[in-house]
């Protein structure tokens, strides 16, 4: 398994690691500018090698298991939780 399977998986695994992972998705989109940086950084600190242009070949990673997780369908709906409120 690679190091972007192994970091995919924790990802989807640790609810923590999902709020910084969407951190860095919202931060980056407000500032416009690409998060591939502040992913690979997130995956370096937690112990997986993974370059921007790695993650950026692998955008199709949302359900390679076959159904969406939540987390996954969070990413898609633009980070909205459900019963969240303004």
């Amino acid at each position: 398994m690679t190091d972007f399977q192994s970091f995919r998986n924790a990802v989807l695994e640790d609810g923590e690691l999902q709020e910084q992972f969407m951190s860095i998705i919202h931060t980056e989109n407000t500032n416009d500018s690409g998060m591939g940086d502040g992913i690979a950084t997130l995956a370096k600190n937690h112990g997986y090698t993974i370059t921007s242009d790695e993650l950026y070949a692998h955008q199709d990673f949302l359900g390679q298991d076959g159904d969406l997780t939540d987390f996954e369908l969070e990413l898609i709906s633009g980070g909205q939780r459900q019963g969240a409120t303004s």
